[in-house]
């Protein structure tokens, strides 16, 4: 048997990983866009723009490793068409066939509908482009971060570490009001304030500023102001990368339909993980797609012992890590807007209180957010593995508490 891996990052080189250690010997392609080994990409918005990581430092695993696991690695080579009847997919011009395909091709960052060719305006996604960040971050230009998402804030950070006049910009009432919902916004807000960096929510860029040589001078509101930038970072979300997919027949809506084991709709011969899969959560009830690094590892387990033979539905409790201005914010599951939050554990700590707050959806515990108490917050993986009810959740962490 052939598996074909399209999508060299995490996910891809985690399934790999996951199906020789189950024992697979057959023939496994690896494939990717990019020209590098597979790299790790939380570092990018993190250690790597901070400087306290060098390159070398976020390669997934070594040449020598690689080598061990005896794979068809593929670096360079874009995915522009799928053959499902014919059992193939066209890679660098050429057709490379399978019996079994996991699409692995991750998202892509969405872009200004302004701008474009402006020197200065960034997004990061690749290795490159956390260089060219750290580049103009190096020449101690002001930054404004377009996003208040978590990589929007995570470059914030890394910018006001810098010591440069750092403005975020969030369309929405606060940072991360998406993810995590208003409470927790307003103070990652106020953490980020105190820190120098001014927080503009509920406006959105009108316009970019050129100097008139090509070159980003600031960015233009919708109310008029205008902010002074010699570097502008783009955070405003991603999209699967599924264009090379749209002649295929798979169904695509927000990334590849699948089923409750990550097999693309209507084929079992076919898997996607990680960013690029929308899939049928069992615990959760609803199709959602996943684009932090846990569900990626997790997924491509979970798809390479699919492939092995299990029968297993994929549900499992999401969970994501943010690092910036010194603290550490998780979360696990996935709370929905709207939903109840309600702070259930204060502690003074070594940066100031730290704090696990609870979600509530529809009578039980949906989520759990934690802001430098790890140890904490991880107590209630179990009850969301639960489905446990809301005053259960509650009489849980009066307990942790007596």
């Amino acid at each position: 048997m052939k598996v074909l891996i399209v999508g060299a990052s995490l996910s891809g080189l985690r399934t790999a990983q996951a199906l020789r250690s189950g024992g697979f010997d057959g023939d496994i392609t690896l494939a990717g866009a990019e020209p590098h080994l597979p790299y790790d990409r939380p570092p990018l918005s993190k250690q790597l723009l901070v400087g306290t990581k060098t390159r070398a430092d976020v390669d997934l695993e070594d040449e020598e490793t690689l080598a061990a696991l005896e794979l068809d690695l593929q670096t360079g080579v874009w995915a522009t068409g799928l053959d499902v009847a014919g059992g193939a997919v066209e890679l660098g011009g050429r057709r490379v066939g399978f019996d079994q395909l996991v699409i692995a091709t991750g998202a892509r960052p969405r872009r200004l509908p302004f701008g474009a060719g402006l020197r200065g305006v960034h997004t990061l996604r690749a290795v490159e482009d956390c260089a060219s960040i750290g580049a103009a971050m190096a020449a101690g230009s002001g930054v404004v971060v377009i996003g208040g998402g978590f990589i929007g804030c995570e470059v914030a950070s890394a910018a006001v570490a810098k010591g440069l006049p750092t403005t975020l910009l969030e369309i929405l009432p606060t940072p991360l009001f998406q993810s995590l919902g208003p409470e927790i916004g307003e103070m990652v807000a106020g953490m980020q304030r105190e820190a120098g960096i001014e927080v503009i929510c509920g406006h959105e860029a009108r316009a970019l500023i050129d100097d008139g040589r090509g070159v980003v001078a600031g960015v233009e509101l919708d109310d008029g102001r205008r902010l002074p930038a010699g570097l502008v970072v783009v955070g405003v979300g991603v999209t699967p990368e599924t264009g090379w997919l749209e002649t295929s027949g798979l169904a695509l809506d927000n990334g590849v339909v699948c089923d409750d084991r990550l097999r693309a709709s209507g084929h079992d011969h076919i898997r996607a993980v990680g960013d690029v899969a929308r899939w049928d959560h069992p615990r959760l009830g609803r199709p959602v797609r996943v684009e932090h690094w846990t569900n990626a590892a997790e997924s491509a387990a979970h798809a390479a012992a699919g492939i092995l033979g299990s029968d297993e539905v994929y549900g499992p409790v999401p969970y994501v890590w943010s690092d910036q201005l010194g603290h550490r914010i998780q979360t696990l599951g996935l709370p929905l807007t709207g939903d109840h939050l309600e702070i259930v554990h204060r502690q003074a700590g070594a940066k100031g209180e730290k704090l696990v707050g609870l979600y509530r959806h529809e009578g039980r515990l949906s989520a759990a957010v934690g802001i430098d108490f790890p140890g904490r917050l991880m107590r209630y993986r179990d009850l969301l593995e639960a489905g446990t009810v809301w005053d259960e959740a509650l009489d849980f962490a009066a307990g942790l508490d007596a």
